[in-house]
C-alpha cells in the first residue's frame, strides 16, 4: 500500500481514529476506502475534520494515484455550478476528496451511492440541472420575476392535482387568437 496523498505526492496520510479514512497533514484531504462510505459514523467523522478553503485549490485541477496502489484516480464532476471533482479509484472504489469537498457533498444532498457521480445517469442529471437553471434565468428575464413566480406556483399547483393536460389545452386555444 502506497499511503501517499494523491495530490501532494510523497506526503504520508494518516488514519481519523476510529476508521479507515485516511488524512493527507498537508492539503487536509481525504482518502476514503470503500467500506468507510457505507457507515454513516464515518460521514459525520469526515465532515467534522474537513476544512473548507478561502478559495479554490490549485490541486483541484489534477489527479493522482490511488493511495492504495491501484492506478491513477478517475475523475469526475460533482456539479456545474462552481464545479469540483472528485476523484476515484476504478480498481477498489476508494475516493479521495480534496479539503471542502465532503462539506459540499453533504450541503448538495449527496447521493446514497457516491459511486453514482462516475456515471453517465449522474452526468445527464448535472446537463438537466444546468438545462433547468437556464431555462428559467431565460424565462424569468423575458417574462419578469413577479410573472414567472406566479406561473411557477400555477405549475406546481397544477401538477400536484393532476390538471396540467387540461390547463395547456385551454391556454393553448386561448392564446391561439392573438
Amino acid at each position: 500500500m502506497n499511503e501517499r496523498c494523491p495530490k501532494c505526492g510523497p506526503f504520508p496520510l494518516t488514519a481519523l481514529s476510529p476508521s479507515a479514512v485516511l488524512r493527507c497533514g498537508k492539503c487536509f484531504g481525504f482518502w476514503l476506502p470503500p467500506a468507510e462510505l457505507e457507515h454513516a459514523s464515518t460521514l459525520e467523522l469526515v465532515l467534522r475534520h474537513d476544512v473548507v478553503p478561502q478559495q479554490p485549490l490549485e490541486q483541484d485541477h489534477r489527479t493522482g494515484p490511488c493511495p492504495e496502489g491501484h492506478g491513477l484516480l478517475r475523475r469526475a464532476r460533482v456539479t456545474n455550478e462552481d464545479p469540483y471533482f472528485l476523484e476515484r479509484c476504478a480498481r477498489c472504489g476508494g475516493v479521495w476528496c480534496d479539503p471542502g469537498e465532503w462539506t459540499r457533498l453533504v450541503a448538495a444532498g449527496m447521493p446514497r451511492d457516491l459511486s453514482e457521480v462516475w456515471s453517465p445517469a449522474w452526468r445527464d442529471h448535472l446537463s438537466e440541472q444546468h438545462n433547468r437553471a437556464s431555462l428559467e434565468a431565460d424565462l424569468r428575464s423575458k417574462l419578469g420575476s413577479e410573472t414567472f413566480e406566479r406561473l411557477d406556483r400555477l405549475a406546481t399547483e397544477l401538477g400536484q392535482r393532476n390538471l396540467g393536460a387540461l390547463a395547456l389545452a385551454y391556454l393553448r386555444e386561448r392564446l391561439q387568437g392573438r
